[in-house]
């Protein structure tokens, strides 16, 4: 992906092997959580939330809405930030639409600042 700018909401495919533990890992769909000052100021990372198919009924689990260009629903595991090199990013596959980035963002928001 080399000089392609992402943008916050972006759907990518992603390499996050190796993976350690309870991280997700293998070739999956993220989404770009960096905002454009972030993607300004460091442009070899990228801050993805990666995602599952998997339903596990968790309110921090944001079902995907927009034009993502994944073919079944896929849920942002908001538990799970994590910042890559673009060079882990191996396609571009959609977008979601504001409400989702919002909600998301919120969450990963609510795991990553004190009380």
């Amino acid at each position: 992906m080399g000089g392609m700018s992402l943008t916050p909401g972006q759907v990518v495919w992603c390499w996050l092997d190796p993976a350690e533990g309870q991280e997700q890992g293998g070739r999956r769909p993220c989404v770009v959580v960096s905002s454009n000052d972030y993607s300004d100021a460091i442009s070899h990372l990228v801050i993805i939330v990666p995602c599952t198919s998997r339903d596990r009924g968790w309110g921090n689990h944001v079902l995907l809405t927009g034009p993502t260009g994944l073919t079944r629903p896929t849920f942002a595991m908001t538990e799970q930030p994590r910042t890559v090199s673009i060079a882990r990013i191996a396609a571009i596959s959609g977008h979601v639409d504001d409400h989702c980035l919002a909600r998301l963002c919120r969450w990963v928001s609510t795991w990553i600042h004190a009380a």
